[in-house]
């Protein structure tokens, strides 16, 4: 009598549990509106940035173009290279000859200029370089604009004291341009390193 009477109230006490955990669930009928409404959402979300980029495409590039403040310490040294940052310009579009790229975003457009200040010749190379953000968030070049309207190849050689200009475009969050952001050119370790870090400039 007394194990059938607990065994009686295990049996309750499992099925509240059960029925506590049916409680806690949405109906079937629920489950599927909020999935709907997830998928009405997204498409919603999709649509506007489909709304935005082509309001972009058919803006006048020089209505989206803007001019940024030289950074404070343009210039950085890596071994005997000298870099320093000449211009920086952001817009939502970018023309080439023939076709032009627009974004949602922002295009952040970079001119360097390289000299080799050494005693003998010397290779340039910013294939590499990245945009350094907030919480070390990075971008590559992007290549695609790259070949549109950037400097098509960014590798050469340098005879002693000779310079030359390299344009890189990166394609970044609007808010990413509100301060914080570095060019992080490389050479950690190089001989002669500027104050400015192993091949970092700051853009701010």
């Amino acid at each position: 009598m007394t194990s059938r009477g607990a065994l009686g109230l295990v049996t309750v006490a499992v099925l509240s549990v059960v029925a506590g955990c049916d409680a806690d669930r949405p109906p079937p009928e629920d489950r599927t509106l909020m999935k709907l409404r997830q998928e009405e959402a997204r498409r919603q979300a999709q649509a506007e940035q489909v709304d935005r980029l082509a309001t972009a495409a058919v803006t006048p590039p020089a209505e989206t173009r803007r001019t940024l403040p030289m950074p404070k310490q343009p210039k950085v040294v890596v071994g005997p290279l000298q870099l320093e940052v000449v211009a920086l310009t952001t817009s939502q579009v970018v023309e080439g000859q023939k076709v032009s790229l627009a974004t949602e975003d922002r295009f952040l457009r970079v001119q360097v200029a390289v000299k080799n200040a050494g005693k003998a010749a010397a290779a340039a190379d910013l294939s590499g370089v990245v945009l350094v953000g907030g919480g070390q968030r990075t971008w590559a070049i992007a290549r695609d604009v790259q070949r549109l309207a950037g400097t098509a190849t960014l590798q050469a050689g340098l005879a002693p004291g000779e310079s030359r200009d390299f344009v890189m475009f990166f394609e970044v969050p609007e808010a990413a341009l509100a301060g914080g952001l570095s060019l992080k050119v490389g050479g950690s370790g190089a001989a002669g390193v500027g104050r400015n870090g192993d091949g970092v400039i700051s853009l701010d």
